[in-house]
């Protein structure tokens, strides 16, 4: 389609080619791009996959172990809970049971409580407020060789600074046995475990704190909220 250029210098009567509309078509690749079913499944396709093999069927199948006599060269079939039942009428895995029931719960109230603390304490403006942070930090930095070696000095029977530290302010008489007693050995656990997933409360906690609009704790304030 030719169009002549009205007004402005140069040759007079230039006459420009213009393309006629729909002379060009999208390919096929630009199709199926801009179909956006056809492409959230082929990006979806690969993680899904990833996630069938890797995830569902081990959880199918461990369900269906746990639910069958199968063994090694026997296929095995059907039990039900039978195989549940066996196991807790074993003593050993009821102390296994409670020893671990008793560890998950202490550690997660510990590290919820003192995690939701500095969340509250870090959303506030303070002096001193980075060297807080970086405290807060310190599992997460040190590497877990290392602050394994160092909580198990502190809990050594001999050598324990923990035991040192009691002994001289009067509280203790004789030396605590932190890893040779079934209980103490627990509560140490706790306490590690605490030390170091606290932080990552902390830092989820705060992440939600900081996402409150100030004007509702500027609100909250007017009407006598906080004290």
């Amino acid at each position: 389609m030719k169009k002549p250029i009205a007004g402005g210098s140069g040759v007079a009567g230039m006459e420009v080619v213009l393309p006629h509309p729909g002379t060009s078509r999208p390919s096929g690749m630009t199709r199926f791009l801009e179909n956006e079913r056809l492409l959230a499944a082929m990006l979806l396709t690969p993680t899904v996959v990833l996630l069938g093999v890797f995830i569902a069927y081990p959880f199918v199948m461990g369900v269906w172990l746990s639910l069958s006599n199968v063994s090694v060269g026997n296929p095995g079939e059907f039990v039900g809970i039978r195989n549940f039942v066996k196991a807790w009428n074993d003593s050993i895995f009821r102390t296994a049971f409670y020893n671990t029931s008793f560890y998950t719960f202490w550690a997660t109230i510990f590290k919820l409580a003192l995690g939701m603390w500095l969340a509250l304490l870090l959303n506030r403006h303070f002096r001193g407020k980075r060297i807080v942070r970086a405290g807060m930090l310190l599992p997460f930095i040190v590497p877990t060789v290392l602050s394994t070696f160092a909580w198990r000095w502190m809990f050594d029977p001999t050598f324990s600074v923990l035991n040192w530290l009691l002994y001289q302010g009067g509280i203790i008489t004789t030396k605590l046995p932190f890893l040779s007693d079934g209980t103490y050995a627990l509560w140490c656990a706790i306490v590690v475990n605490t030390w170091r997933g606290m932080p990552f409360f902390a830092i989820t906690l705060l992440a939600g704190l900081q996402t409150i609009n100030p004007d509702l704790h500027e609100a909250a304030s007017l009407d006598g909220a906080g004290g």
